[in-house]
C-alpha cells in the first residue's frame, strides 16, 4: 500500500513537474518512477492523482510537453543558439513554477473567503477566527 503524502512530498512532486524535460515524455508511470528515483518515495499512480496541486501540474505540463498549447508551439517556432538554449529553458521552467505558485495561491484565497463567509453566516467572528490556538497544559 501506498504511503500517505505530506505536503513535502507533494511539493517535492510538483518542482519535479516544474522540471519535466520537454523533450521527454510525461505519463503518470514515469513520473511515478521519476519521483521514486529522485526522492526514494514509492507511491502509486493514483496517490499522486488524488491530490489536486498535483494533477494540476500534471496537467499543465503534459499539455506543454504534447505540444497542444500555445506556448509549447512558441517553443518549437523559436530557434536559439545553444549558448542561449539553456538559459532560455531555465527561465521557461521558472516561469511555469511561479504561474503553478500563483495559481495555487488564487485557489487558496479563494477557499479562505469562502471558510471566511461561512463563519460569519453561522454567527463567527472574525476575531474568534483570529484567536491563537490552545497550547496544549504541561503535565
Amino acid at each position: 500500500m501506498a504511503k500517505h503524502l505530506t505536503d513535502k512530498d507533494i511539493s517535492n512532486v510538483c518542482e519535479l513537474l516544474d522540471d519535466w524535460p520537454m523533450d521527454s515524455k510525461l505519463t503518470w508511470d514515469r513520473l511515478v518512477e521519476a519521483v521514486a528515483h529522485d526522492y526514494r518515495l514509492i507511491t502509486t499512480r493514483q496517490t499522486l492523482q488524488k491530490q489536486i496541486r498535483i494533477k494540476n501540474a500534471f496537467t499543465e505540463v503534459k499539455a506543454l510537453v504534447s505540444g497542444n498549447s500555445p506556448k509549447a508551439i512558441a517553443a518549437r517556432n523559436r530557434h536559439l543558439p545553444s549558448s542561449l538554449k539553456a538559459a532560455a529553458d531555465q527561465l521557461e521552467k521558472r516561469e511555469r513554477t511561479i504561474a503553478r505558485l500563483e495559481a495555487e495561491n488564487n485557489k487558496l484565497l479563494e477557499q479562505f473567503h469562502t471558510w471566511l463567509y461561512n463563519a460569519t453566516q453561522h454567527g463567527m467572528t472574525v476575531e474568534q477566527l483570529t484567536e491563537p490556538l490552545a497550547t496544549k497544559q504541561q503535565k
